[in-house]
């Protein structure tokens, strides 16, 4: 199981052994990629399908407070109307409160252990100005060294705005240049005025390196992570 659909609970056969049997499997493949510090999407993921079941969990608390109820008796000894709940016969709900009250611990266990990973590999990620930082920096270029590779990859930064949940949001969108083997006499300087005689749509260009030691996986972690890097940096600049 490498993926869980959006609808995994209620999709299908509702019963709590075979939901239970789904989840497992699924966040075993989840720890396998966290294990080898692979983060995306699989991080991003499971924290959606954590908010999905918070939600249905809060919903189902919603229906049995608003369900219309029935009377079972009156206590005219404390003058009051005894009800009981229409939903208490409902086996589908009863079913489903059981997979997701079992699957939010197990699913927060998991995110706990990738988030203790993000942390320890965004404390590990370094991020420098190269040369002077020009007042526009939502374009220009990032420089990529991880662990004990002799190249660097090169790519070409946009920082772009888009509407998420009815607010405006910004994301970072890389475009693969260059990967490149820096000599022992090449500085990041050097490479940056090359790449501003290469590519003159940007005469100007905000330039920065991302380094850091740890032998990350490119495309699931050192790539999203520097992302977050070059915003963060970008808004405090």
């Amino acid at each position: 199981m490498t993926n869980l659909k959006k609808d995994w609970i209620t999709d299908g056969l509702i019963d709590f052994e075979y939901k239970k049997y789904v989840l497992l499997a699924y966040l075993r493949h989840v720890e396998q990629n966290f294990d080898q510090t692979k983060l995306f999407p699989f991080l991003t993921e499971l924290i959606d399908h954590y908010q999905d079941a918070k939600i249905l969990k809060d919903k189902k608390q919603s229906i049995q407070t608003e369900m219309p109820r029935e009377i079972s008796r009156l206590d005219l000894s404390k003058l009051e109307i005894i009800y009981k709940d229409l939903n208490e016969s409902d086996e589908l709900l009863k079913d489903i409160e059981e997979i997701v009250d079992y699957a939010l611990p197990t699913m927060r266990s998991t995110l706990c252990k990738g988030k203790e990973i993000h942390e320890w590999v965004e404390s590990e990620l370094k991020i420098d100005p190269i040369g002077i930082i020009p007042m526009y920096k939502d374009e220009g270029y990032v420089m990529l060294e991880i662990g004990n590779s002799k190249l660097t990859d090169i790519f070409q930064y946009q920082v772009k705005k888009f509407i998420m949940f009815n607010e405006q949001v910004r994301g970072v969108y890389f475009k693969f240049i260059d990967r490149i083997s820096r000599g022992v006499g090449d500085t990041f300087e050097q490479i940056k005025l090359q790449l501003i005689r290469s590519y003159k749509v940007l005469p100007n260009p905000a330039t920065f390196l991302v380094h850091g030691e740890l032998p990350l996986p490119m495309e699931e972690t050192a790539i999203p992570m520097s992302k977050k890097l070059v915003l963060k940096t970008v808004r405090q600049f």
